[in-house]
């Protein structure tokens, strides 16, 4: 009997938690977050294979020069 007991409480709290879970993922905004996350997450390659690449352009990269008094350039 408490087997039973048991399991019925089991399986109420299992359908519970899946109809809170379907419930939030049914709001708009954690559906915009995970889209956004998602987005995110397939940029991550891209950028990665940019990165060896700034080293080879000096142009785009971030210089020190203007952090030194004397340079007139950057002022």
């Amino acid at each position: 009997m408490t087997q039973l007991v048991t399991n019925r409480r089991r399986i109420f709290m299992n359908a519970t938690l899946i109809a809170l879970a379907l419930l939030l993922f049914a709001l708009p905004a954690t559906q915009n977050f995970l889209a956004s996350a998602l987005d995110q997450f397939a940029e991550i390659p891209d950028r990665a294979s940019h990165f060896p690449c700034t080293f080879l352009e000096h142009g785009k990269c971030f210089t020190l020069d203007r952090f030194d008094p004397t340079c007139l350039h950057y002022l």
